[in-house]
């Protein structure tokens, strides 16, 4: 396998700069947060809306499924054209291109009146929100140092998490006053507001075409890495599960568990805020650990791997016949996902560090979002077949643990970080 090495003095590319403080970064940091809010929100729209939407549109659980999928078909494959954008233009433009698409997109599917419309508008949809991770773990390795990004990024992934929550309680609202179309509507039209601060805020970052040609990585070098791989394959077992969670929770709660829109609403949201709340305790933690001398490689795997093994072993028990104890049980596996939440691209932007940050984040999500397309259609599929959720829910735990097991993996004296201080020592995967 190809060795990649970087120097292991991990600075950010931006830490020198007068121009931009301290101050200047934590707003960046509330901003992008916004970004992925609004995000989520409107990746999950359709969800929120299913229970309404299949009913006035007649489509059975399958159609609803490949619906769901397909914005992974888009947003997996175009995560890989992310990450090289990201790395060759200005990165606060792609962005702001990015998020207009996505707001249009999600305005347009309130429009639609078919099955082929709605799904053209996902796979839109889908092309804008994948330029997103690339381009936030880009801004975050140019812009925070090591000891500090681990709450960076669990602030910035707050949003991952209040989106949800946000998008199924508010959502939820929506569609019982306006119907699933308002939902649609106002969310579209709401996100555009976001761009006017961020070209306001938002730093200029020089692409990485502009490095000098002995400073770059490769595609080869990062397809051909075991580390690379070990990142893809864990994020792949997270996703079957949390993207389950996003796009079948409103549905499970509402159709097996027999709770109104309302009640949905309020205990579907919870979780989510219970999510967060853990991501930013556990940020904060390894941040802490790696600030006294800790391994960041180390700590932040271990983050990763044990988030996940609790997810898999409390997922399982939201199916217990006592709505007490599987919601409490939902709760849990939401608390430990938060744990893992924490440190994904903290980890990937340890490894790759800025210059490869973009290409690096949009490999990994790219595969790890195929497990998006396989929970959405084989969630489908279960539930069309047996009439319940028991084996999804089974499924989602089995991923959660082989995802663990993959970030268990990653080697532990490996960082992939390209600084050229020929004092320090270099390490190479």
């Amino acid at each position: 396998m190809t060795k990649i090495c970087r120097n292991s003095n991990s600075h950010s590319a931006l830490e020198g700069d007068p121009s931009y403080g301290t101050d200047h970064r934590w707003w960046l940091v509330c901003l992008l947060c916004v970004s992925l809010t609004m995000n989520f929100f409107v990746r999950g729209n359709l969800g929120v809306a299913a229970p309404v939407l299949v009913q006035q549109l007649h489509f059975s659980p399958w159609a609803l499924g490949l619906l769901i999928s397909g914005f992974f078909w888009t947003y997996s494959v175009g995560q890989i054209g992310g990450g090289w954008l990201v790395d060759r233009v200005e990165v606060r433009s792609a962005y702001a291109a990015a998020f207009f698409l996505w707001s249009l997109a999600t305005f347009g599917t309130g429009l639609m009146t078919s099955f082929a419309g709605i799904f053209c508008m996902r796979l839109l949809l889908g092309v804008g929100e994948s330029v997103a991770y690339p381009a936030i773990s880009k801004i975050l390795a140019a812009t925070f140092p090591e000891r500090r990004r681990g709450i960076a990024n669990s602030i910035v992934d707050l949003g991952a998490r209040l989106g949800p929550a946000l998008g199924t309680y508010a959502g939820a609202t929506l569609v019982a006053e306006l119907g699933w179309r308002g939902l649609f509507f106002v969310s579209g039209s709401v996100c555009l507001l976001w761009l006017i601060p961020w070209k306001m805020i938002a730093p200029r970052i020089p692409p990485q075409s502009v490095l000098q040609k002995q400073d770059r990585i490769g595609w080869k070098q990062l397809l051909t890495s075991r580390t690379v791989w070990a990142t893809v394959g864990g994020l792949c077992g997270a996703n079957y599960a949390w993207y389950f969670l996003l796009s079948w929770l409103p549905s499970y709660l509402v159709n097996a568990r027999h709770l109104s829109i309302h009640s949905m609403a309020i205990w579907g949201s919870v979780p989510y805020l219970f999510m967060a709340g853990t991501s930013l305790i556990s940020a904060q933690l390894s941040d802490w650990l790696i600030a006294k001398g800790r391994s960041a490689v180390i700590i932040r795997k271990r983050f990763l791997a044990g988030g996940l093994a609790g997810t898999a072993i409390f997922l399982p028990a939201v199916l217990l016949s006592d709505l007490r104890f599987a919601l409490c049980a939902l709760f849990l596996s939401c608390i430990t996902f938060g744990v893992y939440a924490s440190n994904i691209f903290a980890l990937t932007q340890t490894l790759a560090g800025p210059e490869a940050a973009g290409r690096w984040t949009g490999l990994q999500n790219a595969w790890g979002n195929v497990a998006g397309i396989i929970s959405a259609v084989a969630t489908g599929w279960f539930v069309e077949k047996t009439g319940q959720f028991s084996v999804a829910f089974l499924a989602a735990s089995c991923s959660s643990l082989l995802g663990a097991v993959s970030f268990f993996l990653v080697r532990e004296n490996t960082t992939v970080i390209l600084g050229r201080r020929p004092a320090a020592p270099n390490v190479c995967l």
